[in-house]
């Protein structure tokens, strides 16, 4: 019994009367007959007992009934899976971030989509570095990625989701931490901590320029893993530290005290939603336009 088997089937069953139930099936009555007496063949038994008064249903007809429902329920959730499928309410999305820079945006789409694609599962990875989702990306091994770079390759598309302030991290009895502006020039003898470099470490490319611009190399620079070894080992006085708003607003750091940098050239760096531009998942539009709903 197929589907059209099942609803013609119903029909009658519900109107027992042929004419009745062709008109509701839009066809004419002989290929409804037709069609009751193919099914009746293919299961071996008289599903209906006609008489020239009336249609009523067999003992064999009753116990159909269920399994034709079934068969068609199945049926339409088949259909409205691949619709939300191609329309992108349904599927499996990936997503990469890098720490405490981007907890919050994360946190927010994520539950964005749970509200407008509650049948969407969204998979999110953390990863200690930015560049590391990036190139996950790229290799298609995630779907997108969120955090903060100087320069995204051609094969990538972008949202602009937010603006991260650069800030320096100094101990709270620092000389300098009665300031709420210092330049670069007033720490270029202190010792510094930061996070590990790379061609497209948006934080670590500022670190270098703002100190070429102040005029001096870090005569010390002890490289630590994460955001939240770096404010541990600055609450401790064991150096300064370029890091980010959020990571300020995100990370506990009592005896860490945030200072503005006088310097024109140290702008906020962008927060950004990356993607490759030539996926064919239709899942990904339903996460972007989340996101420009929500950031923009």
């Amino acid at each position: 019994m197929d589907v059209a088997d099942a609803k013609a089937f119903l029909v009658l069953a519900e109107e027992l009367h042929f004419g009745r139930a062709a008109q509701r099936l839009q066809m004419g009555q002989p290929p409804l007959s037709r069609l009751i007496q193919k099914l009746e063949r293919s299961v071996g038994t008289d599903l209906f007992k006609r008489t020239s008064r009336q249609v009523e249903l067999t003992v064999a007809g009753q116990t159909l009934i269920e399994p034709a429902r079934e068969l068609i329920a199945a049926s339409d959730r088949a259909l409205e899976s691949v619709k939300s499928t191609l329309t992108g309410q349904i599927g499996t999305v990936s997503l990469g971030f890098a720490g405490a820079s981007s907890n919050a945006e994360v946190a927010a789409l994520a539950r964005q989509l749970a509200i407008k694609a509650p049948r969407l599962r969204f998979e999110v990875q953390s990863s200690q570095f930015a560049d590391d989702s990036l190139k996950k990306v790229l290799d298609k091994s995630l779907d997108f990625s969120i955090g903060l770079w100087e320069f995204l390759p051609s094969e990538l598309d972008a949202l602009h989701l937010s603006d991260d302030d650069v800030l320096i991290a100094v101990h709270k009895n620092h000389p300098l931490a009665k300031h709420e502006h210092i330049s670069m020039r007033e720490l270029a003898q202190d010792p510094w901590i930061n996070l590990p470099g790379g061609y497209n470490s948006a934080l670590q490319n500022r670190f270098r320029n703002l100190s070429l611009n102040a005029g001096f190399v870090p005569r010390r620079n002890q490289t630590v893993p994460d955001s939240w070894t770096v404010m541990l080992l600055v609450g401790v006085g064991m150096g300064a530290s370029l890091t980010l708003s959020s990571v300020a607003s995100s990370v506990p750091a009592d005896d860490v005290k945030f200072l503005k940098i006088n310097d024109p050239t140290n702008t906020p760096l962008p927060l950004r939603l990356v993607w490759r531009r030539d996926s064919l998942n239709p899942v990904l539009q339903t996460v972007i336009d989340t996101a420009v709903d929500l950031f923009s």
